[in-house]
């Protein structure tokens, strides 16, 4: 008689991920967290949970969220300022998530960006729609110098509805570009089709980051899952991950 053998499960230290640099914290900026009580929660239980910096990435994209770097440094600097959060002794910094639309042109021009460290650059595409432009703006940035890096492929509905779905992430790559894991992918949080997407990209190893994209508090019960992701886990093992070449 034979006995599958049993899958043990992991329980992930999020201190081997240690930068967490797409989440939408900073309050008041964007569909992210609306107070100071709420930033607090979810920065909270990241520290417990053994991350060491943390970095803000408000949305900047078209006529929705017209941030712009001087009001959100404004913003970031008040934030950082308040008592309940230097009482929390931590490690934060800011850049942004940049929606690759039409406006994005004019970014281009003024060449003025919230990087993560000197010259990379959080970007993302609609959720829905093949943008004939997001090519170019890719190549334009690394003439520029920057490293894009793009935020969620998993979740791209455009990309995962194609057959050739892998060849067009794999096209993607040799753009340039690096891909960004959500974390919450792998709970389920964004639909059955993207959580496949990510182990199957994982098991790829085209991953070079993994992120919380956290945005607000009833999310945080979401870590408790991921922690126990076999995927996350083979992430982590796979020693891929370069978060870390933030800190």
């Amino acid at each position: 008689m034979f006995f599958k053998k049993k899958q043990i499960t992991p329980q992930i230290n999020f201190k081997d991920i240690g930068l967490d640099f797409h989440a939408h914290w900073l309050p008041g900026v964007d569909d992210g967290c609306k107070t100071i009580v709420e930033s607090v929660e979810i920065l909270t239980k990241m520290k417990n949970l053994g991350y060491s910096k943390f970095i803000a990435s408000p949305h900047i994209m078209g006529e929705r969220y017209t941030n712009t770097k001087e009001d959100l440094l404004l913003k970031f600097g008040e934030f950082i300022s308040k008592h309940e959060i230097t009482n929390l002794n931590l490690d934060l910094g800011l850049a942004a998530e940049y929606l690759l639309d039409e406006k994005f042109e004019e970014k281009l021009v003024a060449n003025d960006f919230l990087t993560i460290g000197n010259n990379y650059i959080l970007v993302e595409t609609s959720m829905n729609y093949d943008f004939p432009f997001v090519r170019d703006y890719i190549y334009q940035l690394l003439k520029l110098g920057y490293r894009p890096i793009l935020a969620h492929p998993e979740r791209y509905r455009y990309i995962t509805a194609e057959k050739n779905y892998i060849d067009i992430y794999e096209s993607m790559l040799n753009w340039g570009v690096e891909f960004q894991l959500n974390l919450f992918s792998l709970a389920g949080l964004f639909g059955t089709e993207a959580e496949k997407a990510a182990t199957k990209l994982i098991d790829l190893g085209y991953y070079s980051y993994v992120c919380s994209d956290i945005h607000l508090p009833h999310q945080i019960k979401l870590f408790d899952t991921v922690q126990k992701s076999i995927f996350l886990d083979k992430l982590i093992q796979s020693k891929q991950l370069k978060n870390n070449q933030f800190l």
